[in-house]
Formats: C-alpha cells, structure tokens, sequence
C-alpha cells in the first residue's frame, strides 16, 4: 500500500537461492512466485468459455487489467476501455485502452490491445 514505485533489484539465476546471502534467495523466491502467479492465477480471472456458453464482450468504460510479459511483478498497468474495435464477422478483437504513462503522472496514453491481453475487472455499470 506504499505509494511509491517498487522495482525488483535485479535478476536472478536459478543458482542464487544456493548463495548463502539470504535477500538474493528472498528475491528469487519472490520471482518464482511471480512467475506461477501469472500463469497460474491470471488466466483464471478470464474464463473463456467460447463454445460453451455466450458471453458479454468488453463495452466501451470498462475497467481492465493490461497484461504486459515485459514488466517486472506488481507494475501491470490499469486502464479503461474507450474504444471497441470489431472486425468483419462484428467480434471485438481488439480494444483501444486507456492507462497512464506512468504510476507518478496524471498524463495519460491510449494502447490498442488484444483483448486476449487484458482482463476484465468490473463492467462500465459496475463501476457506479
């Protein structure tokens, strides 16, 4: 709940949880669990159930999570959907987001994302 950033210190080898310095082995712990958290977890908070039963695409307001592989543990941006992208069969793919450039800043930007990269954490009419 700190309201500052936090970057992880650096990277670590799967041989450092051998060195008897007990940070880098705390460090490489938190990285594996970072690791399992993101493919464990994440894709259970979007169950995609395409043939099995209809679903409600994303609507332009909603507030999403963007999955980013590039950023450490704990600095995946948070954003809200202001345009809907559909292609020609009327399916949304695609979502322009929008998030902030970065945590300290009010300025904002738009990303256009897949949706298969972000994940939904409330509805437009959810939010209110």
């Amino acid at each position: 709940m700190k309201g500052g950033i936090s970057f992880p210190p650096g990277v670590f080898q799967k041989s450092d949880i051998y060195l008897y310095r007990r940070w880098k082995q705390v460090q490489y712990l938190a990285d594996l669990f970072w690791v399992r958290w993101k493919r464990e977890y994440i894709p259970l908070l979007q169950k995609r159930n395409k043939w099995v039963m209809k679903k409600e695409s994303f609507r332009k307001g909603d507030l999403v999570m963007v999955v980013d592989d590039m950023k450490p543990r704990n600095i995946w941006n948070l954003g809200r959907i202001v345009k809907i992208i559909e292609d020609e069969d009327k399916k949304v793919r695609v979502v322009e987001v929008r998030v902030n450039k970065d945590k300290n800043s009010l300025d904002t930007t738009i990303l256009k994302r897949p949706i298969t990269k972000l994940i939904l954490l409330k509805r437009n009419h959810e939010l209110f």
